[in-house]
């Protein structure tokens, strides 16, 4: 084999069959996700009652941080996720990190398994959250060996049914708010000051931006540079009426030291619904958020790391399949990987916190690549539908790169020592893997990202 690295992108399929309609739903689906569900709480104890203003916060700076994305997708068609983009505009080496990180971010489906032993645990007390964190991947790991993919195929019908469980508990909830939630000189208002609340927005923003992932789809979009924005886009007002409607109720509802600090948002709901339709609610709201949620980790892991092996970073033996048709070695990493923290006893804030540090290498290198697109692509450039010229997108991408790394700072000290040097080292050995291969030659890589199409450009 030639010791040269070789890129070479994929032939541009034809237009897909997915309209705004079907990708806005698809975004919805992604980020409307269990982090709603247990995270208000624990950002309640860094800065009180202002936890509905966090989240607001949350919601405008995840905004930020990925607009940089939405932006790509105003420009270009997609469909190889980061691992395309940095390859294709930035270098074979940033290829090799996106790669190996993605061997490690399984680690944050570790606080959905929790969550769904928190909620679980609340219908069956004589189980225990950990035993049910472990059977429910186990269970979810087995479904996807045996190829029943029975999750994606009625997504759309499980989002509904979250969707409208979700917005009826807020518009009742918020009849029901007896607590000073608007009292901004109140004594459990701001109770962090200023470092607690951004504390707070900052352990918020990983549930409020999931919908920039949409990007993905370009490839089966009918209208890609104009239709996947809109659909992202789209999903920002959404986010504003669930998740600040959510965290009013669910602070507002009971006394702050009794909702503080608590990892689900069954206090308050509890305290409102009647018994039956509590059970109901937990079932349609937050466990079928983190079903849906926790078992696209095997999906979102396999097509990456497959197309790894297949480049050249990893083994390709890796990529033997049963008879089904699921690639098992792949998933059963991907088992140990989620399975690891809940084993350890790590709790829900830790394992969102070690998501954040060690994202943070990838998270800058893909900012840092799509800031190269008027470089790369300039005429797609110039028709980007956003109308851009390069200093703008270069002030979102840094106004991005900060965000993140305000986010990795916070990271590094909301942990314990112990686990922010593990997270970092981890990080810095698989940048210098990815150059070792690079500089060994011999990796071939396809990338899918495209320029529009002419009716597309003046559209």
């Amino acid at each position: 084999m030639s010791n040269r690295n070789i890129i070479v992108n994929t032939s541009e399929p034809k237009p897909g069959i997915l309209g705004r309609g079907d990708l806005f739903a698809i975004a919805v689906g992604m980020v409307i996700e269990s982090g709603m569900v247990t995270l208000i709480g624990p950002a309640m104890a860094y800065t009180g009652y202002s936890v509905w203003l966090a989240y607001l916060t949350a919601i405008v700076m995840g905004f930020l941080m990925v607009f940089p994305y939405i932006i790509l997708g105003g420009t270009m068609r997609v469909a190889g996720g980061p691992y395309s983009i940095v390859t294709n505009l930035f270098g074979v080496s940033a290829g090799g990190l996106v790669a190996y990180t993605k061997l490690v971010t399984p680690i944050l489906n570790s606080s959905f398994a929790l969550a769904l032993g928190l909620y679980v645990n609340n219908l069956l007390p004589n189980i225990t959250v950990k035993v049910i964190a472990i059977a429910g991947v186990i269970i979810l790991f087995v479904l996807n060996l045996l190829g029943m993919d029975i999750f994606a195929k009625v997504s759309k019908v499980l989002s509904t049914i979250l969707l409208i469980t979700m917005v009826l508990y807020v518009i009742f909830g918020l009849t029901q708010i007896r607590q000073p939630i608007f009292d901004f000189s109140g004594e459990k208002m701001f109770t962090g000051g200023v470092k607690g609340f951004m504390l707070a927005a900052l352990l918020l923003i990983n549930s409020a931006n999931g919908y920039y992932n949409i990007l993905w789809y370009g490839k089966d979009a009918k209208k890609a540079t104009k239709d996947v924005p809109f659909a992202a886009m789209s999903c920002v007002p959404c986010l504003l009426v669930i998740y600040v409607g959510l965290a009013m109720v669910t602070g507002g509802v009971l006394p702050h030291d009794e909702v503080a600090g608590v990892e689900t948002i069954l206090p308050a709901a509890q305290a409102i619904l009647p018994s039956a339709v509590y059970k109901i609610f937990m079932i349609g709201g937050p466990i079928m958020a983190i079903i849906t949620t926790l078992n696209g980790v095997f999906n979102d892991v396999r097509y990456p790391i497959a197309q790894a092996a297949k480049d050249g970073w990893l083994p390709k033996g890796i990529l033997k399949e049963n008879r089904f048709g699921a690639p098992f070695l792949i998933y059963t990493y991907t088992l140990i990987i989620v399975l690891l923290p809940i084993l350890f006893d790590m709790s829900i804030v830790t394992i969102t916190n070690i998501f954040q540090v060690i994202t943070f290498f990838m998270n800058v290198t893909v900012v840092y690549a799509i800031s190269r697109l008027p470089k790369k692509y300039p005429e797609a450039w110039s028709k980007n539908k956003f109308h851009l010229k390069k200093g703008g997108l270069y002030s979102f991408c840094t106004i991005s790169i900060i965000i993140y790394t305000v986010i990795f700072v916070k990271g590094i000290f909301s942990i314990k020592p112990a686990y922010a040097a593990s997270a970092v080292i981890v990080m810095i050995a698989l940048i210098l893997i990815g150059i070792y291969l690079t500089n060994k030659g011999g990796i071939r890589i396809e990338t899918s990202i495209w320029q529009p199409a002419e009716e597309e450009k003046n559209d």
